[in-house]
This record gives structure tokens, C-alpha cells and sequence, in this order.
């Protein structure tokens, strides 16, 4: 009985999931469009910039779409669903970035467990890694290159607790600068790993 319902729980899900997908490939799609006639003559280089993300959304949608069929049960696809929300966000970062308004809300309280747990397992596909060295990475939180694992935790904990949806009254628009300090904590912390593990 448990199996048959969990069977039919993972048939509804992938059906919400083949929905919501196939909005955010039309939204996409007309996004590009729109955007060439909108902001191309006016703004040429985030036209450019902006459509080369849209059309690697668009590629990661077209692998998601044979991953939904191919998940073989409902935990695969509670997997999919994290992944298919962080590009939705992503779409709203792009669109809201080229055509120059404030991101849109979405339905739903932003949870930050949520958010750092897709991070560090890996799960934010449509985004390239934005943090490219050491030294960035300090700089983004704030830090003097050499200081302490602890006082780098620290720093992140209260930038990101600074940029909180909630203490913005639910505006989702810090969102990328949240995973840009997620970014600069994982590359710090890995590298420090690293060298601990080196000099062992």
C-alpha cells in the first residue's frame, strides 16, 4: 500500500515538474526574443551577456526534461524539483537584470537551510562559479587574505544573516549576492582543507 502510494505521489510530482519546466522553457524562449527587439539597440553589451545565460538555461531545461522521465523514483525527484527552483530563480536574476527592473517575488518563504544545502551538495546548475580566486573570495567577505577559518565563519554568518529575504522584507533580489558569499565561503574553506590535508 505505502509502495502504491509513493508510486502515485511521484507521478503527480513529475507532472508538476513537466509543467513548471515547460512554462520556464516558453518564458526563456520569449525572453530572448523580446530581448533582442527590447534592449539589443539599447544596451548591447548586457544584451549579449544576458542572452549567452538564457541560452545555457535553455540547454540545461532541454537535460532536465530526459532527467524527469529517466528518475526512477520520488527522492530522484525531489532532487529535480531543488534543481528546477534554483534555475527558476535564475531566470528571474537574468530576466530582472536584462531588462532593468526589480526581481519579481516568488510564492514561498525563502528558507536559508534550503538554499546553502542545494550549494553545498552541489545541486545550482545554470550558474557559473562566480568566485574565480583566493583572493576574491576574501575580498568578497571582507577579509584580509591569511585570517582565521573562524573569524572567516564568522564574517559569513553575519553578511548573510545581513542579507536575509526576511530582514528585506521578503525581496528575494539579494539572492545573488547570497550565492556569491556561499560561493567565497566554499572556496576559502576548500582551499584551506587542502592545504591542511597537504601539509599533513
Amino acid at each position: 500500500m505505502a509502495k502504491d502510494n509513493s508510486h502515485a505521489k511521484a507521478m503527480e510530482l513529475r507532472k508538476k515538474l513537466r509543467d513548471r519546466l515547460g512554462d520556464l522553457k516558453n518564458r526563456v524562449e520569449k525572453s530572448s526574443l523580446e530581448a533582442f527587439e527590447q534592449v539589443f539597440h539599447e544596451r548591447m553589451d548586457t544584451y549579449f551577456t544576458q542572452e549567452e545565460r538564457l541560452d545555457e538555461m535553455a540547454q540545461l531545461l532541454s537535460q532536465m526534461t530526459g532527467e524527469i522521465d529517466l528518475a526512477r523514483d520520488l527522492d530522484e525527484l525531489k532532487k529535480l524539483a531543488g534543481r528546477l527552483h534554483f534555475l527558476e530563480e535564475h531566470f528571474e536574476e537574468i530576466d530582472s537584470q536584462l531588462y532593468n527592473r526589480p526581481m519579481r517575488r516568488r510564492a514561498g518563504r525563502f528558507n536559508l537551510f534550503d538554499f546553502l544545502r542545494q550549494w553545498e551538495s552541489g545541486q545550482a546548475p545554470g550558474t557559473r562559479s562566480e568566485i574565480t580566486s583566493e583572493a576574491e573570495a576574501y575580498q568578497e567577505l571582507g577579509m584580509n587574505p591569511g585570517a582565521s577559518m573562524k573569524s572567516i565563519t564568522a564574517a559569513f554568518r553575519r553578511l548573510v544573516k545581513e542579507l536575509h529575504p526576511d530582514r528585506h522584507g521578503g525581496d528575494r533580489s539579494t539572492e545573488p549576492k547570497l550565492r556569491k558569499l556561499v560561493a567565497a565561503y566554499e572556496f576559502i574553506k576548500k582551499k584551506t582543507t587542502d592545504r591542511q590535508a597537504f601539509s599533513r
